[in-house]
């Protein structure tokens, strides 16, 4: 069934989003790999492209976190948006700047809600990582 614009951004759904990308940006500078893992999508079709990187299946991002000594570095979000679309689909997508380097990028995550319960069932199912040149501060 075709969604209804009414349907686009709805207001509790999105701040529901927004509290779960807040999350999931804290286990990402914080280097909680544990948190990082449970926020994706446990599934073979879930995806993760990075900076030189590129993980197929929730196997493989966790692999490729686990090898990290640390998940990022040090940053701060200098634009957010996000976009909902109904009760269970949404996007984050973010612009940010390193707060102990030159530098910056963007991050963009597709969410689903899915059928487990912890995070109120929002899974990232791809992800997408890269950086800026010259980035304004």
């Amino acid at each position: 069934m075709p969604i209804s614009s009414a349907q686009i951004n709805l207001p509790a759904v999105r701040d529901e989003l927004k509290a779960i990308a807040e999350l999931y940006e804290a286990a990402l500078v914080g280097n909680n790999r544990e948190l990082l893992d449970a926020l994706f999508h446990p599934g073979p079709d879930t995806l993760r492209y990075g900076l030189a990187d590129e993980q197929y299946g929730f196997d493989a991002v966790v692999a490729f976190r686990a090898a990290l000594a640390q998940q990022s570095p040090p940053r701060r979000i200098v634009r957010c948006e996000i976009s909902t679309y109904g009760q269970d689909f949404g996007t984050v997508n973010l612009e940010f700047r390193y707060t102990d380097r030159a530098g910056g990028g963007r991050q963009s995550q597709t969410w689903v809600r899915s059928d487990q319960a912890a995070h109120g069932g929002w899974r990232i199912v791809a992800a997408h990582v890269s950086l800026m040149h010259n980035p304004a501060s």
